[in-house]
Parts: structure tokens; sequence; C-alpha cells
């Protein structure tokens, strides 16, 4: 019998989020040096992705029996062009970048394999069909196959709604849009979002806690208020042994006062889990499957109107932390990786997106927000903040 699950309800309104702000997606880069040789790029991906089959869905069925089916068609790999593209901003970007992966057609997930200087490998992924730990799944298997070893697969059909119930019985209840932006008022009416890339030197320990205090002071900066972060966690480590490329990722939320440090996260974040409290859903995400596609739309373009002219929203900002991936063993087929990083999904209902990443020298930001919000110089402006941020921690901690 061929792979197939449902459609779980945090999927739904993601499949909305990329009609509002197309090329929803999931986009890890490897940056490199070598060679990049297709035919062989394009075997390692069939057998890869005959081995996840979570790669491989397209949606069947509407409303509550909506579900993806495994299409036993390969995940497409394509080449571009990306001499003139320096990684670090939208600015002079291959196409793909705002390309949307149809769900109902497919591809939903495709390799693009960018040859300049760097060369790229990109692993695409619509947030739809998985988070960000299933593409780095699937990442790895293409990789062990480029290395002549067998992919270790994935075939889960468990949902995010049944992992959070396996372990949490207890709900929530999410507050009214009361929580400011990093960067004051919206402005304009531009639709889209912006992203930078920035590297710092140096190794950074708490990096994630001293993200949210640095962004709730920047947001302090512009008025009095409610601050508040939330922090993806992999609900797969909740069931060991467990592989499954598709979404697995609950919130867990730091409210912030001025007086919160660092330290204090670290240790409110390790007492959340402790508590499970990574379990917990809105009860209105039961109801979430059942309302039409349409209907959400409508939903979330009305809210995204009604956040550009309050500039108050249900929180300040997302803040992931992939940790350190070991991007010494990314290689393959004459390509050698010295670098990973990524896009976070394009989302105009969250005043920021920060995605976290270090190596052994030095720690990345990816940063993403409204155009509304990030205009005028702000993103960068923030960017800079933050930058001399960290240069401070760095210089306390060597006294």
């Amino acid at each position: 019998m061929s792979f197939s699950r449902p459609l779980c309800r945090t999927e739904r309104v993601y499949l909305v989020y990329d009609d509002c702000c197309p090329g929803f997606a999931n986009q890890f880069f490897l940056d490199g040096s070598g060679v990049l040789d297709a035919p062989k790029w394009r075997k390692a991906v069939e057998i890869a992705s005959a081995a996840n089959p979570g790669s491989r869905l397209v949606l069947k069925g509407t409303l509550a029996c909506a579900h993806w089916v495994d299409s036993g068609i390969t995940p497409r790999v394509r080449e571009v062009d990306g001499s003139g593209w320096d990684g670090l901003s939208p600015e002079n970007g291959p196409s793909f970048l705002t390309e949307s992966l149809s769900p109902w057609e497919g591809p939903t997930c495709e390799v693009v394999l960018i040859h300049g200087d760097p060369l790229r490998v990109v692993f695409r992924s619509h947030h739809a069909v998985m988070d960000g730990r299933g593409n780095l799944f699937w990442m790895e298997d293409i990789i062990r196959v480029l290395n002549g070893l067998d992919p270790q697969g994935s075939n889960s059909k468990i949902t995010e709604l049944g992992m959070c119930k396996s372990f949490q019985k207890e709900g929530r209840t999410p507050p009214p849009h009361e929580f400011l932006a990093p960067t004051g008022m919206p402005q304009g009416n531009e639709p889209g979002v912006v992203w930078r890339r920035v590297r710092f030197p140096g190794r950074h320990k708490d990096q994630l806690g001293k993200l949210a205090v640095l962004l709730a002071q920047a947001a302090w900066q512009h008025g009095e208020g409610k601050v508040r972060f939330g922090i993806p966690v992999d609900l797969r480590a909740r069931q060991e042994g467990l592989r499954s490329t598709g979404n697995l990722t609950n919130l867990i939320y730091l409210a912030m006062t001025p007086q919160t440090s660092y330290q204090d996260i670290s240790q409110d974040i390790a007492q959340q889990l402790a508590d499970r409290k990574d379990g917990m859903l809105w009860w209105g995400d039961e109801v979430t499957r059942l309302i039409p596609l349409w209907l959400i739309r409508r939903g979330i373009r009305n809210e995204i109107a009604t956040k550009n002219r309050t500039g108050r929203y249900r929180n300040s900002g997302v803040l992931s932390n992939m940790g350190r991936v070991p991007v010494e063993y990314l290689q393959g087929a004459g390509f050698q990786a010295q670098y990973i990083w990524g896009i976070p999904p394009g989302n105009e209902s969250i005043p920021i997106f920060v995605g976290l990443t270090h190596t052994r020298e030095d720690q990345t930001l990816i940063v993403s927000m409204p155009k509304t919000l990030g205009n005028g110089g702000r993103l960068d402006a923030l960017i800079e903040h933050l930058r001399q941020g960290f240069m401070a921690y760095a210089a306390e901690e060597k006294q």
C-alpha cells in the first residue's frame, strides 16, 4: 500500500500562507566547492525520496477528508545560475526563491543546483508537507546515497495533533493581539517579506536567550507594551527513534519583561519542556480541519490588514535555533559543503522570524519580516543592534 497521511490543522493554514506569500517553503542551502554532477544528484534524490515518501506527496480530498498521498514521482532536480547572487538577501536572487511548490499537482519538494561562486545546493519543501527537521532528514538521506550508503528512510504517519495528545492532555487559549514588534509600527502597505543573512564571528553560549533579550530591548525602544516570543520545539524528541518528514513542531512561549536575563530564558525553556508545554494546543486547532480553505484565506488576509493598522500581534516574533549542523559530513559526487544556512518561509502574520545556526568559528542569523516592518532601513538597523549586542555579550564573558 502506498504511503498516505492526514492533512493536519497546521498544514491547512500553511497551504493558505503560500497563497498569501508565495514560496512558503523550507529552503536549506549548502554552500561549497567542487562540482555539481546533476545526473548523480538526480539518482540520489530518486533513491532517497523512495525511502522518504513524505518528499513525494500531493494533496487529495477536501475538508476533514483531505490527506496527503505518495505520488510515486521523484522530486525534480534542476540547475540554475546563481553567479550574480551573494545569498545575503533576496536582491539579485534566483526566481525560485519565491516560487510556490504546488500541493495538488506536485512537486512539493525539489533540489536546486546553483552554479556560481560558491556552488550551492538548496533543498526545498512546501511547509505544508514538511517542517525544518523533516527537510533535514530528507537532505541527509540524499547525502548518504551520494556516498554509497543506504538511506535511513522515514514512513511515520503520525501528525502534530496525534503527537501532542500522546503526552499532553491540557490545552491553551491564545492571548489577544497585544504584543509589540521589534521594529515598531508598520509603515505603508507593501505586501511580502524581506530577509537578511548575517554571520557573527565567535561562539556564543545561550544564543537564543541573548537574541530574545536584544529583540525585546529593540521593541521597547519604540514604546511601552508587551513582548513575547514563540520558540519552535521538535516534537520527535518525545518518541524515541521516531523518523518523520512531516510537520511535528509546536511552540512554547517566552513572556519578556525588562528584567528578564538570557539566563532566565534558558531556565524558562528547560522548565516548560519539563512541564511538557510543547504539547499544548489551542482548542480551536481541532475545528480548523473543518473550515474551507477560502474562509481561512479570508481570515488570514483580514488579520494581516488589522495588524498593519494596529501594530499589535499575537507574538512579537518566532525564534528558531537549528544548533550546529556537522557540515563537514555533507559532501558527495564531487561536492564538498563548507556552510549551511536557510531561508525561513515568508509570513506576514508574524512581525519577525529569526533562525540561528552556528559552526565552530561563528554564528549565523537569518532575519525575516514583513516589508511593512522592515522598510525605511529598519531591518538593517535591527541587525546592527543585534550585532552590537552579541559583541557586547562576548566582551562581558571575556572579562
